[in-house]
């Protein structure tokens, strides 16, 4: 099987592509030397985990760093080298103690910052159905004004009966009774269509009284005309018996 021949880079890519990936890769390396993950830790039991994550970092880092300056001797010799061992060697152990002391301490840390995540996690699930039911309520709450509002928009436009009342205008409803000058709108209405109502029952009234003054000419005409109407009988009936005593007068 034959090897494939490698291409060059630079045949395939264009050199502002490849300046542009520069650029990004410089971008990346200055966001990664300046990220410092105390500037996204708030709350205080994440904070202590991190600073004794730190802590235990740099104390690996300095074991490792001692380890590296004293690099251990297989066979030592002379007793300076002999003690000089031991002392690295009991640095070594005390450091490694340390770290292990340090370590316990980050493990608590971290469990007491679990445990209030869970916490906070759980409040916050609370927090939420709370806000979830405040806002479907809030919900329900613009559902009924707009509904409120199209009812009253309708009962504003409705053909009421009594806006076409010729109630007396409100001028002149003012001249007659000034003490409504400072009553509402809704006062005057109400006002104008009692005042209205009043106006009409006297006229009821009046008419009613007119209408049996009516009815008492009406009876006295009738009465009268059955008067004249029996004059008439009576005159025909006279006139009938004297018509022997008008025959007897012309003969003679």
């Amino acid at each position: 099987m034959e090897a494939t021949e490698a291409l060059p880079i630079s045949a395939d890519v264009p050199d502002d592509a490849v300046a542009g990936a520069g650029a990004i890769d410089d971008e990346l390396q200055a966001i990664i030397t300046n990220f410092k993950p105390s500037d996204y830790v708030q709350t205080p039991h994440n904070k202590r985990v991190l600073e004794e994550n730190q802590k235990l970092r740099t104390m690996i880092h300095e074991l490792a760093q001692y380890k590296a300056a004293n690099p251990k001797k297989v066979n030592p010799v002379t007793r300076k080298d002999i003690d000089h061992e031991r002392a690295v060697e009991a640095e070594i152990l005390q450091k490694k103690k340390m770290i292990k002391a340090q370590l316990a301490v980050v493990k608590s840390a971290f469990r007491q910052s679990a445990v209030k995540i869970r916490d906070e996690k759980r409040l916050t699930a609370e927090s939420r159905e709370v806000n979830d039911s405040l806002v479907l309520k809030l919900h329900n709450l613009k559902y009924e004004a707009e509904s409120l509002e199209k009812e009253i928009s309708a009962a504003r436009n409705y053909d009421h009966k009594y806006a076409k009342l010729p109630l007396i205008p409100i001028h002149e409803f003012l001249q007659l009774f000034p003490e409504r000058a400072g009553a509402s709108e809704q006062e005057l209405m109400a006002a104008r269509i009692d005042h209205e109502y009043q106006v009409r029952v006297k006229s009821e009234e009046r008419r009613q009284e007119k209408l049996k003054q009516k009815q008492l000419l009406i009876s006295e005409v009738k009465k009268k005309k059955d008067e004249l109407t029996k004059l008439d009988e009576m005159l025909e009936k006279f006139i009938e018996a004297a018509k022997p005593i008008q025959e007897v007068l012309e003969k003679e």
